[in-house]
Order: C-alpha cells, then sequence, then structure tokens
C-alpha cells in the first residue's frame, strides 16, 4: 500500500518510528538500484580557500558600517 509497499494492516499496526525506518529503508533501496543503472555520482572538487578575517573583511561581510 503506498510507498512503503505495506499492506493496510501493516501500516495501520506501524508507529511514527517504523514509519520512518522503512520509509528510509525504501530510499537507500532506490538509491541503490539508480546507482546500479546509471552509474555512480561523480565526485565533485571542492576548493576550500581559508582567508584571514580582518576588522574590514568582517565588516563587509556582515554589512557593519
Amino acid at each position: 500500500m503506498g510507498w512503503l509497499g505495506w499492506t493496510e494492516e501493516q501500516t495501520l499496526r506501524a508507529d511514527v518510528n517504523a514509519i520512518l525506518v522503512g520509509l528510509d529503508g525504501r530510499g537507500d533501496m532506490i538509491s541503490s538500484v539508480l546507482r546500479a543503472v546509471f552509474g555512480e555520482d561523480p565526485k565533485l572538487a571542492i576548493e576550500i580557500t581559508a582567508q584571514p578575517i580582518t576588522e574590514d573583511y568582517f565588516d563587509a561581510m556582515f554589512a557593519v558600517e
């Protein structure tokens, strides 16, 4: 019944935690199928740049006058 594929009786007897776990499991299953069909997502390289926070930089970021 519905997105989780449960019967009506299973659905009516389930508490909130069971529904959340079932939903999470169904999402994992769908993700696994999509990865098997289309392959893994490409990993995007994130460049982290560190800029020291000076008083002027802080004022510019937070619009302090």
